[in-house]
């Protein structure tokens, strides 16, 4: 995918690229993530209204198919919107932390990570 191309990782034409459909209650659960920027399953279900548990086996598919981060933080697991989570993960790690390092730390695909920190290093995020 050029560079062109990518308006958002949400984008109906890049998620076919990768061969991602999603439906609508993961659809659901993606937009509240988004609203929220960082969440655990708790507290969007709190949001949507839907058990804890069918919240966190939906933010699990999510983050299966690297359209949510992922990470661990003492006991409670975090769900993040990627932008937010790869900003986050730079002012932690630092800018010299190599991408498969970074977007390991947070459970994303190495190639999302990248393409999202190409936009923040070129000022459009």
């Amino acid at each position: 995918m050029s560079e062109e191309e990518f308006c958002s990782i949400y984008d109906i034409r890049f998620l076919m690229k990768r061969g991602i459909t999603l439906s609508p209650p993961l659809w659901r659960t993606l937009k509240a993530v988004l609203e929220l920027k960082k969440t655990t399953a708790e507290d969007l279900s709190k949001k949507t209204g839907r058990p804890r548990t069918i919240e966190s086996r939906y933010l699990a598919e999510l983050n299966r198919l690297g359209i949510v981060a992922r990470k661990r933080i003492s006991r409670k697991v975090y769900y993040i919107e990627p932008i937010t989570a790869v900003k986050e993960a730079l002012q932690e790690f630092g800018p010299d932390m190599p991408v498969e390092q970074l977007a390991h730390q947070i459970s994303l695909p190495a190639d999302i990570a990248r393409i999202i920190i190409q936009k923040i290093k070129e000022g459009k995020l």
